[in-house]
């Protein structure tokens, strides 16, 4: 018996803790037309991060640092509209038309830097019209530049 109640303590938690898990998500939008609409909508910039979500080391490790992190939650939900532009190496991972939509973003808001470096931040008004940017991220954990470049944008 006592054995039985610890199986399903063990199992109410753990439901429990996935649960909390999913609500905490980030709303990453797929298509770059939507993105747009809702930043018009909700009055929002939007977050473009390029990524190569496969292969990229250091975008790994932004996204684990940065965009995982409560702080960041809170205000992406409240404050941003999220668009990854991914460029992975497995073509399975995204869509024909993501995969064309990233490629134009990458061209519009690479040009006046030349190539693309992974990972970088773009963050642009409702009509997509760049604010600010940061590219690459260290080894170092340092988010502090990512907040600091949030912070510059949102409280204009």
């Amino acid at each position: 018996m006592k054995r039985l109640i610890l199986i399903f303590t063990i199992l109410f938690f753990a439901v429990k803790f996935s649960n909390a898990q999913e609500t905490n998500q980030l709303n990453w939008i797929s298509d770059f037309s939507k993105a747009k609409e809702i930043a018009k909508n909700e009055n929002k910039p939007i977050l473009i991060f390029f990524t190569g979500s496969d292969w990229c080391g250091l975008c790994k490790l932004l996204d684990k640092d940065f965009f995982e992190s409560e702080k960041f939650k809170k205000i992406a939900k409240e404050k941003l509209v999220l668009y990854k532009a991914d460029f992975p190496r497995r073509t399975d991972l995204i869509s024909e038309k993501q995969k064309k939509t990233n490629q134009e973003l990458d061209k519009k808001y690479s040009k006046s830097r030349g190539k693309r470096v992974f990972p970088t931040i773009i963050i642009t008004d409702p009509n997509g019209k760049e604010k600010s940017y940061l590219e690459s991220y260290n080894y170092i954990h340092d988010t502090t530049r990512h907040y600091k470049m949030l912070d510059f944008i949102l409280n204009k």
